[in-house]
């Protein structure tokens, strides 16, 4: 491993203009920028006043003042950054991006996924090819451009401008004043804080289930619908080609809860959903390969300006389209298993509701019998089902169901657990 180092004040101004391979950047105490990469010849260091230009043809990991300000033009491949006090800018990244325990910092386009964690400031994107998911933000998070695949976002600050091709998971405390204004591809799940001050406008969504203290809505509702929590101090906007769900306590995001679906909505819902994966896919996949173009474009014309050699400006090139192909696959790769889970969740939950319609014909099919058995004061007793056929606990749990729900008196349900384990009437 080689070494550079180069002598800083406090707060110096870092520019990176080009890493073709994987950058691991991280904030320290002392004054000065010190540069690791597998050749001597792959690192360009040059102080330029208080500040330093920097450019590597391989992977390089880097060390800068705390306080340093930092602008990267171009990462080629992966790029981790982490413990900065101070500004920082990114144009391009070509693989995934990590922030952690960062400032205000701006971000162009991202080809592969985006992860943020604690940032002091706010946090502004462009274009994430890839999942989003940012957490802790003291500021905005804004997304001017878009989120090809999910958005999860959690505990933001200020306003909240974003928007997602596939599912968007929120979790905010609102506060007064602030704005939030959400579009998605897919589903929106909303986590809201215990007794909210938010008005909540949702625009469109295929169907909305509010389940929150105090709210009777017990029932999926439609859009456009407008809901007013509390004073109403702050704004949330919602749009969704898909559902959306407003909740204080879900304890599992993966679980939409019960939607009271019949089997043929679930199946048309299923159609539906698969369309929308197969459109995402390959939306994402020609974004990202757009991206690639245009980034491998314009490192060409600024290699020729950059004073590089013939030869190093080549090899510059072929790192940075065997970056762009290791991209491109891990961008496929990932799109492939989330298509591959989405599918199966979609199975496991038509299996579920195949069980749901079964154990509610055969709780209907029980009352129906003692129904007959009884008319003109008759009480004849019911056949008990064939042995081996054991009362399942989602049966026991739908006779539970309509007992609270006053559909059926004790006694009926008594009869109908006796019906149903064979013991007659």
């Amino acid at each position: 491993m080689e070494k550079q180092i180069i002598s800083t004040g406090d707060a110096p101004q870092i520019r990176i203009e080009n890493v073709a391979g994987d950058l691991r950047l991280k904030g320290h105490d002392e004054a000065e920028v010190v540069g690791k990469t597998d050749s001597a010849e792959e690192l360009v260091m040059e102080a330029a006043g208080d500040g330093v230009n920097i450019r590597c043809q391989g992977d390089l990991t880097l060390r800068v003042p705390r306080n340093a300000s930092v602008q990267i033009i171009a990462a080629l491949g992966e790029a981790d950054i982490k413990g900065l006090d101070g500004s920082l800018e990114i144009e391009t990244v070509q693989g995934d991006l990590t922030l952690r325990g960062v400032a205000e910092t701006q971000v162009g386009k991202v080809s592969g996924e985006l992860k943020a964690k604690n940032v002091g400031g706010s946090l502004t994107l462009e274009d994430v090819a890839g999942d989003a998911s940012v957490r802790d933000v003291q500021g905005d998070f804004i997304v001017s451009g878009g989120i090809g695949g999910n958005l999860s976002v959690y505990d933001v600050d200020n306003d909240i401008h974003a928007r997602a091709a596939g599912n968007i998971k929120l979790h905010i405390d609102p506060a007064a004043g602030q704005t939030y204004i959400l579009e998605a591809g897919g589903n929106v799940f909303c986590r809201l804080a215990d007794e909210p001050s938010v008005v909540v406008d949702i625009s469109r969504a295929g169907k909305i289930v509010i389940n929150l203290p105090n709210v009777e809505a017990p029932a999926p509702q439609s859009a456009p619908a407008c809901l007013t929590l509390g004073d109403g101090d702050a704004n949330l906007s919602i749009s969704a080609a898909g559902n959306v769900v407003l909740d204080s306590h879900v304890q599992d995001w993966s679980m939409m809860g019960d939607f009271d679906l019949e089997l043929e909505e679930v199946d048309e819902i299923s159609h539906t959903i698969d369309e929308q994966i197969h459109q995402q896919v390959e939306a994402q996949l020609r974004m990202v390969q757009e991206q690639m173009d245009a980034q491998l474009a314009t490192l060409t014309a600024r290699l020729s300006a950059s004073g590089l050699s013939v030869e190093q400006a080549r090899r510059v090139e072929e790192r940075a389209r065997e970056a762009s192909e290791r991209a491109s696959t891990r961008a496929q790769e990932r799109m492939r298993r989330a298509q591959e889970r989405m599918e199966q969740k979609l199975a496991a939950a038509q299996r579920k509701m195949e069980q749901k319609t079964r154990t509610v014909e055969r709780v209907e099919a029980s009352m129906n019998r003692r129904g007959r058995a009884r008319i003109f004061g008759m009480n004849i007793p019911t056949p008990p089902p064939p042995p081996g056929d054991p009362v399942s606990e989602e049966e026991r749990l739908t006779i539970l169901r309509m007992l609270e729900q006053k559909k059926i008196t004790m006694e009926q349900a008594e009869q109908l657990l006796s019906a149903l384990e064979g013991k007659g009437g």
